[in-house]
């Protein structure tokens, strides 16, 4: 599948077409043993369709190191936020680190647009876990 100027839109989005846009775009795809979607590009991340069909979803979890305390983690994340707006970092209810995006679909984007936002995406965590705090992520 070459990637067209043909459009991604709720009525045509499906993990099927979204792994085919990546493979064409010599990204690495899997599924995982849930059947989500995971690209690997120096660092990976699953990537979901919202049940509406009207975003996908980039997630890309990590773990802190031992003996981080609540309070730091969340100190940690707010700096995160302060100084990046593409993405979302959070403290999950796990106490793990995520990352995520949301990329809005309705009404349709390109192929070029998703491979290029997923490329920005992963470009993210690891830069700003270096930036903010690299010593309290396992």
């Amino acid at each position: 599948m070459m990637l067209t100027n043909d459009l991604i839109t709720s009525e045509n989005v499906s993990k099927d077409l979204l792994k085919a846009i990546y493979d064409a775009a010599f990204m690495e795809t899997a599924w995982d043993d849930d059947g989500d979607l995971k690209i690997n590009e120096d660092i990976g991340c699953s990537v979901f369709i919202s049940d509406n069909q009207e975003k996908i979803t980039f997630l890309r979890v990590f773990r802190f190191e031992e003996g981080v305390s609540r309070a730091d983690r969340l100190e940690f994340v707010n700096r995160i936020n302060d100084k990046y707006s593409f993405v979302r970092a959070m403290l999950t209810t796990y106490d793990t680190l995520a990352f995520d995006h949301d990329l809005f679909i309705k009404g349709g984007i390109s192929k070029k647009n998703l491979v290029l936002a997923t490329r920005f995406f992963l470009s993210i965590p690891l830069d700003a876990i270096n930036d903010c705090g690299e010593e309290l992520v396992a």
